[in-house]
């Protein structure tokens, strides 16, 4: 596994503040007030994403680090890396991590069990899609007997084909579902070993650009696309009560983020891509139509991305879909903290 990326600058040490403050009152200088001190200081805060290389989600991280958004908002960012979302989510769960961004099933699922996460922000609208170069499959019924590259148990790709295959009379059962996501899926179906998956946009761009082969899409009903929340950055409850300063931090840097790739500016999306390539290495043409294509689809937002009806809507497909029991399921308030994130919008919004 790839080590972990560390985004760690230089911490003032304590010592050395109270000898400059000693110093400027002694030669008659301003004092510089103590909270202004503390703000000034970076704050370390510890984060997963998923990768290497990054899904196109958590190409964040990289955008984060290329631009200074994290050191630019005083938080000194330890991220760590995992190849799945559940994994990135139990991180937290244990106090291994304070911040994690994860599939919004992951989370729900955590959530409904009593672990004591909140989500602070999100992404709501979800890319996931179901595409085949199977000749014999032609729409959702097709499907049935078929071998189906879709994560595994409770994963966002298995939750998400349990909620397609229901719309044509379909279950789990009437698939072969394989295990297979991210970076070794791309790499098989360049390699011509999987025929029908569940897909990033990117990871299919990929497909095809490498093989030239244009993949077919099985229609996912509008009542699926709409009623499904894509991704969330959760936080520990001991998070938020002993590194709040962290969090607001890190969320600074998360809506710069989300601001430079939603934004269609040529330079902006030239930009983009470039970071993008250096991350996955897919190709800067192949991320830029990667990056058209997601904002087609209001991929990054700049708000929140924790819309309570689309939040609410999500956490009733898992129950639908037997992930979650009808009668642990959680209020909206007990998923969400949107308070950091307001904090975190006010601060950015003061420095432009």
């Amino acid at each position: 596994m790839t080590r972990p990326t560390n985004f760690r600058s230089a911490v003032t040490r304590s010592i050395c503040g109270a000898a400059v403050a000693v110093a400027a009152m002694s030669f008659g200088a301003p004092v510089i007030p103590a909270m202004a001190q503390k703000m000034s200081d970076p704050v370390a805060i510890s984060a997963t994403a998923i990768g290497r290389p990054p899904i196109f989600s958590n190409i964040f991280v990289d955008v984060g680090q290329a631009k200074g958004y994290w050191e630019d908002a005083g938080a000194d960012v330890d991220f760590r890396w995992f190849q799945r979302g559940s994994d990135t989510a139990k991180a937290v769960v244990t106090g291994d991590v304070a911040i994690g961004f994860t599939s919004s099933q992951a989370a729900l699922n955590l959530i409904a069990s009593g672990a004591p996460v909140v989500a602070v922000a999100g992404m709501p609208n979800q890319d996931w899609i179901v595409a085949t170069n199977d000749p014999d499959v032609k729409g959702c019924e097709d499907l049935k007997g078929k071998t189906v590259a879709a994560d595994g148990i409770n994963n966002a790709r298995y939750l998400f084909i349990a909620s397609v295959a229901q719309t044509c009379g379909l279950t789990l059962d009437d698939l072969q579902l394989i295990d297979l996501a991210n970076a070794p899926l791309v790499k098989a179906g360049i390699a011509g070993q999987v025929n029908t998956g569940v897909f990033h946009i990117d990871e299919l761009a990929q497909v095809e650009g490498n093989t030239g082969e244009k993949w077919l899409l099985i229609d996912t009903p509008p009542e699926i696309k709409e009623g499904l929340h894509y991704a969330m950055l959760i936080a520990s409850k001991d998070a938020v009560e002993n590194n709040r300063e962290g969090l607001t931090r890190f969320l600074e840097g998360w809506i710069m983020t989300q601001k430079l790739m939603s934004s269609t500016d040529a330079e902006d999306k030239k930009e983009f891509a470039e970071i993008a390539n250096k991350a996955n290495e897919a190709g800067v043409d192949v991320n830029m139509a990667a990056i058209e294509s997601y904002q087609d689809i209001n991929y990054w937002v700049n708000d929140d991305g924790l819309n309570e009806k689309q939040v609410m809507s999500q956490l009733n497909e898992l129950v639908n879909v037997g992930s979650v029991k009808a009668d642990s399921k959680p209020a909206y308030d007990q998923i969400v903290d949107p308070s950091l994130y307001a904090e975190a919008k006010k601060r950015v919004e003061d420095k432009m």
